[in-house]
């Protein structure tokens, strides 16, 4: 390619790279050489001199939840921004695909990872291993028992203060809360709603309280519909993913339970809510924004090579009020 275009191989190198002194001239000639004998810029070549390998990885429990979509697209942009690859890894929370996924990571040398992920041994085996290696580790809104460089999550428990706040001033006693037991961010929801619940003097109903497996449509759905078999039944529910919350109209419209005339529904995520009927009320979460706050940690913690004490990130989450509710008598 020098030869082609009349240049040496340093000045070559020089206006492909774009660093150094080259004059436009002299650079147009070295691109319009590449452009004719179809140069590909080797970036494992370049990753083997610089011991860089550009690539970071991700590891979400359920690429089907839109929730994971669009922290995945935070990440991506401000990856995009820093010219960095991204590796997806689903992991199913599945301890055995975990292990694989974080010997894949290893083997491709990422510089960083972030992670969404609940619990379990070997996330708690993969951070110990990349501290280890002096790796940073993010969490954006999974685990908080494990040990990250760096935390991304919300107000969980404003969000779901607000929530029950809203049900109580409409009037609503018999408020249903429907979490996940083994969750550290469903704790925190449920923090928030037993606080508004004090603080109007009504006391948590044992019968009302539901612990469903995880978040999905599944989970949402049979526990509805054991909540609905019962001789007493809620006036509302607060539903701690959005998942959960159309499992739980799905099971309400099979019992003839009517929303919101029968039963106030609150989800959580916001993704697809205004889509529902009735479109529903639901706690926004900042996703896209805690991919972002996550990459930009991460990339941080990459350039400055990971100095610094841990950080973490709180972001607002908020109600929004729409059909799904509405007022007792």
């Amino acid at each position: 390619m020098a030869r082609e275009a009349g240049v040496s191989v340093a000045t070559a190198s020089r206006a492909l790279a774009r660093y150094g002194y080259v004059k436009e001239e002299t650079r147009e000639k070295v691109l319009a050489a590449a452009k004719k004998l179809n140069y590909q810029y080797n970036v494992v070549a370049k990753n083997l001199r610089t011991s860089k390998t550009t690539t970071i990885g991700y590891l979400l429990p359920d690429i089907t939840n839109p929730f994971y979509s669009r922290i995945v697209r935070g990440i991506q942009d401000v990856a995009f921004e820093e010219e960095y690859n991204v590796i997806i890894c689903n992991n199913d929370n599945d301890i055995i695909k975990t292990e694989r996924f974080v010997k894949m990571l290893l083997r491709h040398r990422v510089e960083g990872i972030i992670y969404s992920t609940p619990y379990n041994h070997a996330l708690n085996d993969m951070c110990d291993t990349f501290k280890k290696q002096e790796i940073p580790v993010i969490n954006c809104y999974g685990s908080t028992r494990l040990c990250a460089s760096d935390v991304v999550t919300g107000d969980a428990e404003k969000g779901c203060y607000q929530a029950a706040r809203h049900l109580l001033e409409l009037g609503h006693r018999r408020i249903a809360i429907l979490r996940v037991k083994e969750s550290g961010i469903s704790k925190r929801r449920f923090e928030g709603c037993r606080k508004a619940l004090e603080d109007f003097g009504v006391e948590i109903d044992p019968r009302f309280l539901v612990d469903a497996e995880d978040f999905s449509q599944e989970s949402g759905y049979l526990q509805a519909k054991i909540l609905f078999s019962s001789p007493q039944k809620p006036t509302a529910l607060i539903a701690f993913s959005e998942q959960l919350a159309i499992g739980v109209l799905k099971a309400a419209r099979e019992d003839g339970i009517k929303v919101p005339e029968d039963l106030s529904l609150v989800g959580v995520d916001d993704i697809i809510a205004e889509l529902l009927e009735p479109p529903l009320t639901s706690v926004v979460l900042p996703t896209y924004e805690a991919g972002r706050a996550a990459a930009s940690l991460l990339f941080s913690r990459i350039k400055e090579e990971n100095s610094s004490p841990p950080r973490e990130v709180v972001l607002e989450e908020k109600l929004v009020v729409r059909k799904s509710t509405r007022g007792r008598g």
